[in-house]
């Protein structure tokens, strides 16, 4: 499918079927921890970038086919996907095939927006992100669109908290030497205390960012996080658990994961090992893939990743 993928697995939503309304990097931030890749069409106007029909099928037939394989249906794009104009009749449609909840993962950044918070609403979970504290710091993090204001995100945030009858999580992405020290920390908590979500996960970049010099704090920082947060999710987490497949292609179904985000080679090893191949077979057709100049590797953070090779001159 297109714009409909997995289930795959997420360490807050279960087993999640994933819905990309947005083209790849198609985005109003270029933030500098994206494992995606940089942003190719940075924009801030909403409108339907593929027909909605088109998505609204491959929606009806996935739930269909996959509907006791996953506990969220969650939008997330290749980019910002309430940048989608029509949003809100994808949500609806989902909501009206099932009964499972369903998430937006966004990055928030047009909460402010009348018709976008109108279109969250009848979602169960929205879960944004905030990395920075001021205006500085956010232009250093996300490199937002120009239309886009520090202190009108935070309002966004607040003003959509106090009308969501959802689940409402923010995510905050801690790089080292960015914004990891204790009086940094204390800023971004003193924007949250006004947000007041129901949840505040606390992420690190594990997998490989478009920005090479972006890196995992030091493991020091877990007690300032406990004094500051108190309640948070696990830091510095391995990604667990193995994708679905759903063919023995390997190329099909290895490429199809790739093109959502870099994956570590060992959790490629245990996701296809159940597929009758071994550890060597899927060596091997890795480095076939890479010589075809499809994907390539990457040492990060000591650990092998592979992601889709998106410069192939």
């Amino acid at each position: 499918m297109k714009y409909v993928y997995g289930p795959v697995p997420s360490r807050r939503l279960g087993n999640s079927l994933g819905i990309d309304p947005i083209p790849s990097k198609t985005c109003n931030y270029q933030c500098i921890y994206c494992q995606l890749g940089k942003t190719t069409n940075f924009t801030n106007i909403r409108k339907n970038y593929f027909p909605k029909r088109e998505i609204i099928a491959e929606i009806e037939k996935a739930i269909q086919l996959k509907k006791n394989k996953f506990d969220y249906i969650t939008f997330v794009g290749s980019g910002e996907p309430t940048l989608y104009k029509d949003l809100n009749d994808l949500i609806i449609r989902a909501k009206e095939l099932s009964e499972k909840p369903v998430c937006v993962i966004t990055n928030g950044s047009l909460l402010n927006n009348k018709e976008v918070q109108n279109t969250l609403i009848s979602s169960d979970v929205v879960l944004p992100s905030l990395d920075a504290w001021d205006e500085k710091s956010f232009i250093k993090i996300n490199r937002p669109h120009p239309s886009i204001n520090f202190n009108n995100l935070i309002q966004g945030f607040i003003d959509f908290r106090k009308k969501f009858m959802g689940k409402f999580w923010i995510e905050v992405m801690l790089m080292k030497g960015i914004n990891d020290t204790k009086k940094e920390l204390l800023k971004i908590k003193e924007k949250l205390e006004l947000i007041k979500p129901d949840r505040i996960d606390i992420n690190v970049p594990i997998r490989p960012p478009v920005e090479k010099w972006v890196k995992i704090p030091d493991k020091s920082i877990l007690s300032i996080l406990n004094e500051i947060f108190v309640d948070y999710t696990n830091i510095n987490f391995p990604e667990v658990g193995k994708f679905n497949i759903y063919s023995s292609d390997f190329e099909k179904e290895v490429l199809s994961i790739l093109e959502r985000h870099p994956m570590r080679q060992d959790q490629i090893i245990e996701t296809f090992s159940s597929s009758n191949f071994d550890e060597d077979k899927i060596i091997s057709e890795l480095k076939k893939l890479k010589s075809q100049k499809k994907i390539i590797d990457t040492l990060y953070n000591k650990q092998v990743f592979w992601k889709l090779n998106m410069n192939k001159d």
